[in-house]
């Protein structure tokens, strides 16, 4: 990565929690990550000057945006930030020509329209130059929006939940095809997802929020191998079980991933052995996915093959364990 090209310490007072967040980033894109309503949204709008703040600074690329201490604030306009918003908040009664154009009402006619044209060719939509944005696909408004977004030559790009409009089948191309697209740009840019494939995918970090606060940041492999909540381990798709000791003596946690656990209706004799319920057992693929429930709460992967000899009912107390090997150790520092 860079020199920090952005710089963000914001606070605001929700309903439900305090938003507080410091982030620094260079040239790369980042996942904001988290559940609906962790104040992700409320953070890319506060980089944008569309909500008002409680305390903090912004600064972007050696200029301050937002500074509480000393009254300074770029209004929204003047901050040469491109933002793709989750609903793309394209104009229906406008082409794609015009509502890419629409930011560029600045510069001359002959200007304004070269630009246009270079993006619609750059995102491989000039085909749709004279469509209106009605008749497009899910993933042709997407790049509509993005294309918008780029051409007025931003510093900062922001995109909430670019694919969350989509459906299941688009979803996977468009998310490639967004991933080259960020992966050509020089500038910073922050994507919000609930989605860890996603967050995997795009990002080159990923910083996951809970309650308005950011409870680890890194990579996508990082998040999974050493989660340091229990909501990073649900979100990374990994197990993650605090063992029973003394009062006294530091919380010891472990962290596994749900293919490593074996599961029987007879004892398991490994350290790490729990008898559980089946608390709720879907298959995804040829993977059948239980949810076990006890003195811990795990998921554990099977395959189907497996699944359809052993047939374990909801309900059902059956023996889950995982081998040593296979075991994280993790610091007993995390949060709850």
């Amino acid at each position: 990565m860079s020199d920090s090209l952005l710089s963000l310490h914001v606070r605001r007072h929700l309903p439900d929690f305090e938003l507080d967040v410091t982030l620094e980033m260079g040239r790369e894109v980042l996942v904001l990550a988290g559940r609906s309503g962790c104040g992700k949204t409320t953070t890319l709008n506060a980089l944008a000057g569309l909500v008002a703040l409680d305390g903090g600074a912004i600064a972007l690329d050696g200029q301050t945006l937002y500074d509480h201490a000393t009254g300074s604030f770029v209004p929204p306009e003047r901050r040469d930030i491109g933002y793709l918003f989750q609903s793309y908040a394209l104009f229906p009664h406008l082409d794609v020509a015009a509502n890419v154009g629409y930011g560029l009402f600045a510069l001359p006619p002959a200007q304004r329209a070269q630009r246009v044209d270079a993006m619609l060719e750059r995102l491989g939509i000039a085909h749709l130059r004279r469509s209106t944005t009605r008749t497009l696909s899910g993933g042709e408004r997407q790049r509509v929006a993005l294309a918008r977004a780029l051409v007025t030559q931003p510093r900062l790009l922001l995109l909430d939940e670019p694919l969350s409009a989509l459906d299941v089948q688009s979803r996977a191309s468009v998310r490639g095809e967004l991933a080259r697209i960020l992966g050509s740009l020089t500038i910073p840019a922050i994507v919000v997802s609930h989605d860890f494939d996603d967050a995997r995918f795009l990002g080159h970090r990923i910083a996951v929020m809970d309650s308005g606060r950011i409870v680890q940041y890194g990579s996508a492999d990082d998040l999974a191998a050493h989660p340091a909540t229990r909501f990073v381990a649900e979100f990374a798709g990994v197990d993650l079980v605090e063992l029973p000791g003394p009062p006294e003596a530091p919380r010891r946690r472990i962290a596994f991933d749900p293919w490593r656990v074996s599961l029987s209706r007879q004892p398991l004799h490994e350290r790490y052995t729990w008898h559980l319920c089946v608390a709720d057992a879907a298959r995804s693929g040829g993977i059948v996915r239980l949810r076990l429930q006890g003195d811990v709460e795990i998921v554990a992967d099977v395959a189907l093959d497996l699944w359809m000899s052993d047939q374990y009912a909801p309900g059902e107390m059956i023996f889950a364990a995982v081998r040593d090997e296979d075991v994280r150790e993790l610091s007993a520092s995390g949060l709850p």
